[in-house]
């Protein structure tokens, strides 16, 4: 009898702590749902990145003009990669005598958001890609989803080189995918398989390893390893990138760009001026513009109602981290990732020789992720507007993750008995279908309505450069919601919204270091278009219980 009371009772405070579970489960999802429609503006301090140190453009970091410019043709709202794509593009495509003037307002320190914030990864793992939107879309449109985030990669690279972008150590990676879980691992086998019938082409580089041989390989710990999947990628340092490429821009176009950091845009609203009818409020003024550019991913909705509770912020934690003794010297040429059963953890490593000064700059391993590691697990790193608070069960999981996963042997020992050289975290945008909004905002989610002060509502009245734009509608625009993966979709999303800005979406585009060839939906997929019914389809509910 005492036997199985005790089993019984261990049944029943095994289903209490279960339900418990659930409980807690449902209460840190209702609390994410109702943090994703409170949003906010960029907190004035937030925590410190690693990338933001030691700025090769000090000057940059803290650009104003002596007093904000009172009109523009286009307002810039973010200062990240994608803001930088729209005015590089705009204002370099340009084939008229007259210039545009074009302006970007950032609410900190410049590049402060998500750009400045991430992993550095130039990644697009093409076997994950293809399955999950073959799964979703069909096989076409998976295929042109899949070659618009593999452009990314030759783009930025060639686009560097020209430019003289050291400092931004754009570059090639070899990357692996390293499975803990032999679920995933299994499933990972038969998307490669997948990939290799549809695609052989893009499936050439991608290559299988069992988990001995890739273990010794790699130099992996095989404790922990059930498979790895290795192909190219590529690295950078994403805040030099796009700072280099301002200072470009503020040296070409002095008289007619500017770059405003420490200016947060508190409203947009309108007035009644047929050529510059919006009013972009910000603290230090306002500026009457003719088309405003909303580039501020996770940020958005706090200035377009109309997308609050679609496109929400999910904190990701990141660090950099000292290599152990014996870690292999690939002198900045891999990545990685550790992918389980839920989630994944991402990690690149810097250039630099093996030396013995440990405060030096180089072969930083820049490690990211762990999120499923939170007290909510994940769940309640969503909707999180702040940039200024770690979460302490992320950071310790990040500091103790690399000596389990390559081993002793191949780790060695902390070089001055620590790793981390620096922990931060940044708010990455996510849309409620996993999709970024790109393009052109209907009145309907922008609440704010200029065809009453008398333009032209149609968009077929586009010309080349200046013109186009000024013969163009006034509008509202948007290019955001990345998912954590900025670096293989915002550069050409940018692109994109410039071209449509131009008025050369039906044009056949010669290609160039920074745009493909072809019309424009010859490669933007059209499932990036934001438009009122693709917003109002959407369900942020379902994506976060999916997370």
């Amino acid at each position: 009898m005492g036997c199985i009371l005790s089993h019984i009772r261990i049944a029943y405070f095994s289903i209490r702590i279960l339900v418990g579970i659930m409980e807690e489960a449902r209460a840190d999802l209702n609390a994410a749902r109702n943090r994703i429609l409170r949003p906010s503006l960029p907190i004035p301090n937030p925590s410190a990145s690693f990338w933001q140190q030691n700025p090769v453009l000090p000057e940059l970091v803290n650009i104003q003009s002596k007093s904000l410019p009172e009109m523009a043709d286009i307002v810039i709202i973010g200062s990240g990669i994608s803001g930088a794509s729209v005015a590089h593009t705009i204002l370099t495509s340009l084939r008229s005598e007259k210039s545009l003037r074009v302006v970007v307002l950032e609410a900190r320190e410049i590049c402060s958001g998500a750009t400045g914030r991430n992993g550095g990864h130039i990644k697009c793992a093409p076997y994950a890609v293809y399955a999950g939107f073959k799964a979703r879309f069909g096989s076409e449109r998976a295929k042109k989803l899949l070659a618009f985030q593999r452009k990314a990669l030759p783009l930025l690279v060639d686009f560097a080189q020209r430019m003289k972008f050291t400092h931004a150590e754009v570059r090639e990676v070899e990357t692996i995918d390293i499975f803990t879980d032999e679920t995933m691992w299994k499933k990972a086998k038969s998307m490669v398989h997948l990939l290799r019938q549809d695609l052989p082409d893009v499936a050439e580089s991608v290559e299988i390893h069992e988990a001995e041989a890739g273990c010794k390989k790699f130099g992996v710990s095989g404790e922990h390893c059930f498979g790895i999947i290795s192909y190219q990628a590529g690295a950078l340092w994403p805040y030099r990138f796009v700072t280099s490429l301002y200072a470009t821009l503020l040296s070409t176009f002095a008289s007619t760009f500017s770059v405003e950091t420490n200016t947060p845009v508190t409203e947009v609203r309108t007035q009644n001026d047929k050529e510059k009818p919006f009013l972009v409020c910000t603290s230090r003024g306002e500026i009457a513009a003719r088309h405003v550019v909303h580039a501020t991913d996770a940020f958005a909705p706090v200035l377009v109602p109309g997308i609050r509770g679609k496109l929400f912020p999910i904190r990701g934690h990141m660090t950099a981290q000292r290599p152990g003794n014996r870690f292999p010297d690939c002198d900045g040429s891999r990545s990685w990732s550790i992918v389980g059963r839920r989630g994944y953890e991402y990690i690149s490593q810097r250039p630099g020789k093996p030396h013995s000064e440990v405060h030096r700059l180089g072969r930083e391993l820049m490690v990211g992720g762990g999120a499923i590691q939170s007290p909510g697990r994940g769940i309640d790193e969503c909707g999180v507007w702040r940039d200024d608070q770690l979460c302490s069960t992320i950071g310790a999981y990040l500091d103790g993750i690399l000596p389990a996963t390559f081993g002793k042997d191949n780790w060695g020992d902390d070089v001055d008995g620590s790793r981390i050289k620096q922990a931060w975290v940044g708010c990455m945008g996510f849309t409620a279908d996993a999709l970024p909004y790109v393009g052109k905002l209907e009145t309907e989610l922008t609440r704010r309505n200029v065809d009453r002060f008398g333009q032209r509502s149609d968009s077929n009245c586009g010309g080349e450069g200046y013109e186009g734009i000024q013969r163009l509608p006034p509008a509202e625009w948007i290019c955001a919601g990345f998912g954590g993966e900025g670096m293989v979709l915002a550069w050409l999303s940018g692109a994109a919204v410039a071209v449509m800005m131009l008025g050369l979406e039906d044009e056949h585009i010669q290609g160039s270091p920074v745009l493909p060839e072809g019309k424009l939906m010859d490669w933007l997929p059209e499932e990036f278009i934001c438009s009122k019914s693709r917003v109002d389809r959407s369900d942020a509910a379902g994506l976060l219980e999916l997370l």
